[in-house]
C-alpha cells in the first residue's frame, strides 16, 4: 500500500463548483482518504485569502455517492484546514488537524471502535458549495491510501 497526494484547484465562479476529479492513481479502482488538506486563496498566484469565508467540502466517489460533506461551513480562507478522518487526539495525542467523521463533525473514537476510514472507488469528485466570488481560488489536496 502507498499514500499519495492528490491535489485540484480551480476558480470558484459558481455558488457550488467542482474543483476537479481526483484518480487515486497506480491504477487502483479503491482507496481510503485519510486527509483533506484546504485553502481558499484570494486568486490563483496564492498571495492571500479568500473572499468567501463560509465554504463546504462535498466528496463523491467514482459511482456519484457522497461520501464526506462538510456538516457546517468552515472558513476555508484564513488559514490552511487541515482535516484527519477517524482519529481522536485525545485517544492519539495527534494534533495535526481536526479529526472529522464523514460530515466533517468533530470525531472522537469510543472504547473499541474502528478508527479505519471506509474505501472508497476512483475516481473522486471535489467540489466546493457556497462559493461563488469569481477571482477566489479553492485549492484541495487529498492524502490516499491505495
Amino acid at each position: 500500500m502507498a499514500f499519495l497526494a492528490r491535489k485540484k484547484g480551480a476558480v470558484t465562479a459558481a455558488a457550488t463548483t467542482v474543483i476537479g476529479t481526483i484518480s487515486l492513481g497506480q491504477g487502483a479502482r479503491w482507496g481510503r482518504v485519510w486527509k483533506i488538506i484546504a485553502r481558499n486563496w484570494a486568486s490563483s498566484a496564492k498571495a492571500g485569502a479568500g473572499t468567501d469565508t463560509a465554504q463546504k467540502i462535498q466528496l463523491k466517489d467514482g459511482d456519484g455517492k457522497i461520501f464526506y460533506l462538510d456538516a457546517a461551513d468552515r472558513d476555508y480562507a484564513t488559514a490552511e484546514v487541515r482535516l484527519n478522518f477517524n482519529r481522536d487526539t485525545t485517544a492519539t495525542g495527534l494534533t495535526d488537524g481536526t479529526f472529522v467523521d464523514a460530515t466533517g463533525a468533530a470525531w472522537a473514537v469510543a472504547a473499541e471502535q474502528t478508527t479505519l476510514p471506509f474505501p472508497v472507488k476512483s475516481p473522486i469528485e471535489v467540489s466546493v458549495l457556497n462559493a461563488g466570488t469569481a477571482t477566489d481560488f479553492f485549492e484541495v489536496t487529498l492524502v490516499v491510501e491505495v
